[in-house]
């Protein structure tokens, strides 16, 4: 300012005299920003160079988690591949038990060793060695390029690691050698039992093998009909096959030879089996009818669970080529649930079902509510097999739930020379008699010296005798209310029928005529009398 007066003396122009100070002393504004700046030159200095450590710093710990996220992905490929190895060792069948606990000490070296590079990969070591390495760098010393270089430790383990997986399976292969020679190709061809033998696709099948090693696998035929279960060890096996209608077939015991693949062809039903009209026909003498009687044919199968408790099973089987197929017709995932297996024939060959309760036992029966018809409906199948038939007037229909708890008949043989307990309810002596139970014939000269051997038969049992008959009635069931000896015959043979769409299926029954004289003394019991 003192030197802006002195230029106004000198001359009144203000405009003239600042800019004489100007040129003279220079300008203020840029003299003290030039001081504030030579002022702060160290302290803005300081702060790029915290700025440019901050930026390294980053770009060190992005690096750092960029190879510790590597090393993991490198970690968890090899623990898969180990994994994938281990599995298909565990999942091979061995025949010989020394092989068996050679892998089995593999598998366990291979867990220890897995357990050790977990251990090694715990998250916790990996977060404390990063935190440890930015420590040490922020601090300026070494130790953060020391911290980045520790996650390589587990790639180093993982490597040890399929190193020693390595001589392990080399150690296990040549063990090995001798079962790995040993394991047979098991396949089945499946073919359509038709002039076109086409492959039957879709059949499941399941191979299990016989002894103490033994295990079970299943597989489905392809578009082929190829049924393959791989290479196995030789011994014996079972073969089920089911077709996609859910029959079913079984091939028992077979042997597979060591060094020698098995391969079978079986033939297959070409489609599910149609159900058929089939009519009912008793063939009875004129002295011998009656529209008073019924005829209970049962066609079911027994077998005692647990518990005592009586299973019953209804099925039929068609042979396909040399092979048999089952169908069960108490599965109601393929049929309807209704009464099945057992039916009712009137004098006048009507038939209609029996009805039964859940568990296949007898109910009373009001004879009026029956649905008589002159045939009834039945799968096609080559075997019906008719093992009882229970011979009863109408009226007892009505107490048919009493033949529940009758187990006990006694029954003339087919020669009519001897006379055996027989049990409906039993499984083998139902379609015949077994000596292993210890039936013997009896009455009269013939005494129990003789043993009956396994016929397979059909029997006709009188469940509820008439207490009066006609003492010159020739009908067998009142010959059989007559004689409290027995309550049955025996037929030379079991009933057998078959069911088919180019014919037409008449099932006959045939009643033999029973002469009192040919039925031996004896004790009878197991009837109910009226």
């Amino acid at each position: 300012m003192c030197a802006l007066n002195r230029e106004l003396l000198k001359n009144a122009d203000e405009q003239l005299a600042r800019q004489h100070v100007l040129n003279q002393f220079g300008d203020p504004i840029k003299i003290a920003r030039q001081l504030w700046f030579d002022a702060m030159k160290e302290r803005m200095m300081s702060q790029r160079i915290i700025t440019g450590v901050s930026v390294v710093m980053a770009v060190c710990s992005i690096a750092v988690v960029g190879i510790a996220w590597m090393l993991m992905r490198e970690s968890q490929g090899v623990n898969q591949k180990m994994l994938a190895q281990l599995a298909v060792i565990a999942d091979r069948p061995q025949a010989d038990s020394t092989v068996v606990k050679s892998l089995q000490r593999t598998n366990e070296a291979i867990v220890r060793e897995l357990k050790v590079l977990a251990e090694s990969q715990k998250p916790s070591q990996q977060s404390a060695g990063m935190g440890s390495g930015f420590g040490s760098s922020i601090g300026g010393g070494e130790g953060g390029f020391g911290a980045m270089a520790k996650p390589a430790e587990p790639s180093n383990i993982n490597q040890q690691i399929l190193k020693q997986l390595e001589q392990l399976n080399k150690k296990s292969t040549s063990q090995g050698g001798s079962t790995s020679e040993a394991m047979n190709k098991i396949s089945f061809q499946l073919m359509q039992d038709n002039k076109g033998k086409k492959p039957a696709v879709g059949f499941f099948g399941t191979l299990t093998k016989i002894g103490t090693d033994a295990f079970s696998l299943n597989a489905t035929s392809n578009k082929y009909g190829t049924l393959d279960f791989g290479k196995l060890p030789w011994g014996r096996y079972d073969l089920s096959l089911q077709s996609p209608w859910n029959e079913t077939s079984r091939i028992s015991r077979f042997a597979v030879i060591p060094g020698r693949n098995y391969v079978q062809g079986i033939f297959c039903p070409v489609a599910a089996p149609e159900e058929v009209p089939v009519q009912f026909q008793v063939d009875w003498s004129e002295k011998q009818k009656s529209d008073d009687l019924v005829f209970i044919c049962d066609f079911r199968t027994t077998y005692q669970a647990r518990g005592g408790v009586t299973i019953y099973e209804f099925s039929s089987s068609r042979k396909a080529g040399d092979v048999f197929w089952q169908n069960d017709q108490n599965d109601t995932n393929s049929h309807p649930r209704e009464p099945r297996g057992i039916y009712l024939i009137s004098g006048n060959n009507q038939v209609s079902r029996c009805p039964v309760d859940e568990a296949g036992k007898f109910i009373d029966i009001d004879p009026d509510t029956l649905d008589e018809k002159p045939s009834i409906n039945m799968f096609e199948g080559d075997s019906y097999q008719q093992p009882v038939i229970y011979l009863i007037s109408k009226q007892d229909l009505k107490n048919l739930s009493q033949l529940n708890s009758l187990k006990m008949f006694d029954v003339i043989d087919k020669d009519r020379a001897r006379v055996f307990t027989y049990n409906p309810l039993n499984q083998l002596q139902r379609f015949g008699i077994n000596s292993g139970d210890g039936l013997g014939g009896f009455g009269g000269s013939l005494g129990r010296k003789n043993k009956l051997a396994f016929v397979p038969s059909t029997k006709i049992l009188v469940p509820f005798k008439k207490k009066d008959t006609s003492a010159d009635s020739a009908n067998l069931f009142d010959v059989i209310s007559r004689q409290k000896m027995i309550d049955g015959i025996q037929l030379p043979e079991l009933l057998s029928y078959s069911v088919t769409k180019d014919q037409p299926n008449v099932w006959k029954i045939k009643i033999p005529d029973l002469k009192l004289k040919a039925i031996p003394e004896g004790a009878g019991f197991g009837s109910f009398e009226r």
